[in-house]
């Protein structure tokens, strides 16, 4: 890494991966991966959990099952076998909300929840 960076550079990466609580070679990694992923945000990197980028604009089908006690409603991704089409659909953040409200049941087959929830 070194050789890639001028010792002005490098004291500034060490000073900005020490406020992060990240190696250098983390947080000089982390940037690389946030910029090639399209993450148009400032380059500061955190060791905050974020939210995967390409999921953001999806659609979430929403199946739902007739049970004595009520109507079930079963999340799955876009790219579950359960949907047969037709289904209702929620946006990204609705879908996370009705998962935290409990609103929506996620499917067992595709496990929607692995993708709406925080990763590092």
């Amino acid at each position: 890494m070194e050789e890639l960076f001028t010792p002005d550079e490098l004291d500034r990466i060490e000073a900005a991966a020490h406020r992060v609580g990240r190696s250098p070679h983390d947080w000089v990694r982390d940037l690389v991966l946030k910029r090639l992923s399209g993450d148009s945000e400032q380059t500061h990197i955190s060791h905050r959990r974020t939210m995967r980028p390409d999921f953001e604009d999806a659609i979430w089908p929403v199946t739902l099952h007739r049970r004595s006690g009520g109507v079930l409603q079963e999340l799955h991704h876009a790219g579950c076998w359960v949907p047969k089409g037709g289904e209702a659909t929620l946006t990204t953040a609705e879908a996370r909300v009705q998962m935290a409200t409990h609103d929506v049941r996620p499917c067992d087959a595709c496990q929607p929840e692995r993708f709406l929830t925080p990763y590092s």
